[in-house]
């Protein structure tokens, strides 16, 4: 007697619109993670395939050929991006050539024609790439030394988490924004899906738009209107070519957030990550208010500010280690 229940309950979730606008951000990541790939202008297959070069680098045994289904294209884009005189961050193109450059160098006895002709390549490339900044470290891969006062280090990163608290109520104060960078320096360190990366931060001070924003999202009742600084974490899903990996931009997203709020916390900032509802007129507010792309997806908000002194903040005490961990 409950078959046409659970007939219609599937039927529903059939119909559902719910996931109208993922799939839709899914399509407009694919198109354009495939023109840009075309165009030999997409970062994030450039930042994935010198990730892929490094691990074949580090690995033992190191083949002597390796990485030739994927190198003349990395070579083209690297080319591309190394030429553009805008948007230039200079430390990634360091890491790109450097990399690259040992690649080369490793597999000087690639017999493999793709290898070759992607060589001779950047070999022609070289003397454009002569103005890289001396002050930039080398990128390439390194042998990691241990970590000094490692259990010191641990002690002070256990305390700034522990001491972490969602704060709601702040000073009027506005936060510089050079501190709201050192923390997504910290943010970026996170790992990511073969260090893609597929993620931007809007960080809004301007006191009628952060309010705006701050109201949009459920959950801010009660304190949006004295939020100093609001960041709209972003996932952008053009870094993938397959909807298999759709979610992958919530996993990249929430790593970077962990650092970026105990970033803000070891700067003596305070934070509140603020959940952001899959609405579709949730989605629709937004994008009047900050310049969204098809494909990009909201992760998360954080409330950013200097808290009240005195106010009363939820314990929220957390699991015991004991009730998390399970050992087989």
């Amino acid at each position: 007697m409950t078959l046409p229940k659970v007939i219609g309950a599937t039927a529903a979730s059939v119909i559902s619109q719910a996931f109208v606008g993922e799939q839709r951000a899914v399509q407009a990541g694919k198109r354009m993670h495939f023109d840009t790939e075309m165009s030999e202008n997409n970062r994030m297959f450039l930042r994935r395939s010198i990730h892929r070069l490094e691990k074949g680098l580090v690995s033992k045994p190191r083949r002597d050929s390796f990485a030739g289904d994927f190198i003349e294209r990395t070579v083209k884009t690297a080319a591309s991006y190394l030429q553009a005189q805008d948007d230039r961050d200079e430390p990634e193109l360091q890491w790109f050539k450097d990399v690259l450059d040992m690649y080369f160098r490793e597999t000087s006895n690639s017999g493999d024609p793709r290898v070759i002709a992607a060589r001779q390549r950047w070999l022609s490339l070289t003397v454009s790439l002569a103005s890289s900044s001396p002050e930039i470290e080398k990128s390439h891969p390194f042998i990691q030394s241990e970590l000094s006062n490692a259990s010191e280090k641990y002690t002070a990163l256990r305390e700034i988490a522990r001491h972490r608290r969602s704060i709601r109520q702040f000073e009027t104060k506005p936060v510089p924004r050079n501190l709201i960078e050192q923390a997504v320096e910290i943010g970026l360190t996170a790992p990511s899906a073969c260090n893609r990366q597929s993620l931007r931060v809007i960080a809004v001070d301007d006191p009628a738009l952060r309010v705006a924003i701050s109201k949009v999202p459920m959950g801010t009742a009660g304190f949006a209107e004295q939020i100093p600084t609001i960041c709209v974490v972003v996932g952008q899903l053009r870094g993938y070519e397959h909807e298999r990996d759709r979610h992958a931009i919530y996993v990249d997203g929430g790593l970077f957030v962990t650092g970026f709020i105990l970033g803000l916390e070891g700067l003596g900032l305070n934070s509140c990550c603020i959940n952001w509802p899959d609405l579709e007129q949730k989605e629709a507010a937004m994008k009047k208010l900050v310049s969204l792309d098809d494909d990009e997806r909201i992760i998360m908000l954080v409330a950013v500010g200097y808290g009240l002194p005195n106010q009363l903040v939820p314990r929220s005490r957390k699991r015991s280690t004991g009730m998390v961990v399970g050992w087989q």
